[in-house]
């Protein structure tokens, strides 16, 4: 590609970002950020980062992530073509507001046609601190729409697209991203032709397309690295696969040089895997609130916002989503209880089902230092060896 076709962007955007929000966090939130970063230097201006996932990353999770210490948080994905055409989907979808709490905070969107991407940027970009498009859903509803990991099929189309939306938008473009099936060398050009056009950050996730469920395998930090070092001198890159705790953060930061770490799966289960400071050295003891205390938090936030009203679905499926995965290692021995979590009609009703988990656990002498993940190891043989 010619020098005249290189897009120059701030290469400090994002160090930038962060620290204009961490100014303006409550106390709390700063000293846990502070004691962490004076603890493990490595996450000094490093994003910690929740992923954008569907119908999951509602308001009051991301509030709740973000009060254990993740500092950037994605929506849930805005599919566009719905989101220009539908009053009801963007209502659903988004809270048109910048809410103190929830900053910075980055909109992702999907679809295959360019003007339709723009004109969901543009209803966003008031109310967001950058629009990302997906490029790494592996789904087969992805696959029939022809977005998500099915773009990257279409290298140059997609080239393409980020060009016409970074020459049109006001704030930064960034893009999700998966490894291409055709190799690392493959993967790169597309990801050097991406920042050349103009993004601020590429989020990659070290899998491929096809490996999802339970042929989801292990994350490749090894190439997150060689992308670091193939566009790291132009853009912000931030690793996502393979975090499951906070050694998992502090080691691929160090492995990769990554500018942050994405989480999903992980702290989808655990919101407070970004300040639970249990390590190896001690056998991974949890040093955070347990999973009740978890949802406890959550359920609160749930009723001063709505998750309906920011990402989250129906109110009532997203919060029996949230709970079945927060409480998964308690609802695999008590089905009858799982069971009514799919009955709750409203808040009271899911505050009973949690208080009977809670009894369980009193009854059992559950000890929350020797929690462990549950339903983010479901699809993997070893939870302390698989990177998953």
């Amino acid at each position: 590609m010619d020098q005249q076709d290189v897009n120059p962007i701030d290469r400090q955007w994002l160090k930038k970002l962060l620290q204009k929000h961490h100014n303006s966090l409550p106390d709390e939130q700063q000293q846990t950020h502070s004691a962490l970063v004076a603890k493990y230097p490595i996450l000094r201006d490093k994003a910690l980062v929740v992923a954008p996932m569907v119908e999951q990353s509602d308001l009051p999770f991301r509030i709740l992530c973000r009060k254990y210490g993740a500092n950037i948080c994605f929506t849930p994905m805005i599919h566009a073509r719905f989101f220009v055409k539908k009053k009801s989907y963007r209502e659903k979808m988004f809270r048109f507001a910048r809410l103190k709490q929830d900053q910075p905070l980055i909109a992702q969107i999907c679809g295959n046609n360019k003007e339709v991407l723009l004109e969901a940027a543009k209803m966003l970009e008031g109310y967001v601190d950058a629009i990302d498009i997906n490029c790494g859903c592996p789904t087969k509803t992805a696959k029939r729409g022809r977005y998500g990991a099915f773009l990257l099929e279409s290298r140059d189309y997609l080239v393409d697209i980020v060009r016409y939306l970074v020459d049109n938008l006001t704030i930064p473009l960034t893009v999700k991203v998966r490894l291409l099936s055709q190799g690392l060398e493959e993967s790169l050009k597309l990801y050097r032709k991406l920042a050349n056009v103009g993004i601020s950050m590429l989020t990659v996730h070290g899998r491929t397309r096809s490996q999802k469920g339970e042929e989801t395998g292990k994350a490749d930090w090894h190439a997150i690295k060689n992308v670091v070092e193939c566009v790291g001198d132009q853009i912000s890159v931030i690793a996502n696969g393979g975090i499951s705790n906070l050694d998992d953060v502090r080691e691929c930061l160090e492995y990769t040089g990554a500018d942050g770490v994405m989480s999903s799966e992980s702290i989808l289960e655990y919101p407070a895997l970004f300040s639970d400071t249990g390590t190896k050295a001690v056998n991974f003891k949890r040093t955070g609130p347990g999973r009740v205390a978890m949802t406890r938090e959550y359920l609160q936030l749930c009723k001063e916002h709505p998750p309906h009203a920011g990402g989250g679905g129906t109110e009532f499926q997203c919060i029996q989503m949230h709970m079945q995965v927060f409480l998964h290692a308690d609802f695999r021995n008590e089905q009858k209880l799982s069971n009514a979590l799919f009955e709750a009609r409203d808040l009271n009703g899911f505050q009973d089902i949690m208080n009977q988990v809670e009894s369980i656990q009193s009854t059992n002498n559950h000890s929350v230092e020797n929690e462990r993940l549950s339903w983010y190891v479901r699809h993997r043989e070893s939870s302390d060896n698989d990177k998953g």
